[in-house]
């Protein structure tokens, strides 16, 4: 009898700094979780429509293009707009941003690793049931 093979779940951050990604990935990746980073926000949207995410963890100031843009845009796509959507961000204004445009939390940089296993199990694993 087969084990049904189980999915990973798929967390996507983006964000322009490097060393940013490479911490989603170092703490988040494991046998259950796949981590997929993307540094250009202008591509995100491309990547999210080739993958099914569970999860999207958003810089807010990027320079190619804002996190609070790139979530207008998702919510406004049939596709996306039931994707969680933590905002990430190390300015002040940070919080007040991701309320405005709709985003399902918000991760304050430099950011606690609890806080960040919450939003997943709430919102990847908790969201299943």
């Amino acid at each position: 009898e087969f084990k049904k093979l189980k999915m990973k779940k798929k967390i996507v951050v983006c964000d322009d700094d490097i060393e940013i990604l490479n911490a989603f990935s170092i703490v988040l990746e494991d046998q259950d979780t796949i981590v997929i980073t993307v540094a250009n926000s202008l591509v995100l949207i491309d990547v999210l429509d080739s993958i099914d995410a569970d999860i999207l963890f958003l810089d807010i100031h990027m320079s190619a293009r804002n996190g609070d843009q790139v979530l207008r845009d998702l919510r406004s796509s049939s596709k996306h707009d039931k994707l969680p959507v933590i905002m990430i961000s190390g300015h002040i204004d940070g919080r007040s941003i991701s309320v405005e445009c709709g985003a399902d939390g918000f991760l304050a940089k430099p950011f606690d690793l609890i806080d960040l296993e919450n939003y997943i199990r709430r919102f990847v694993y908790e969201s299943e049931s």
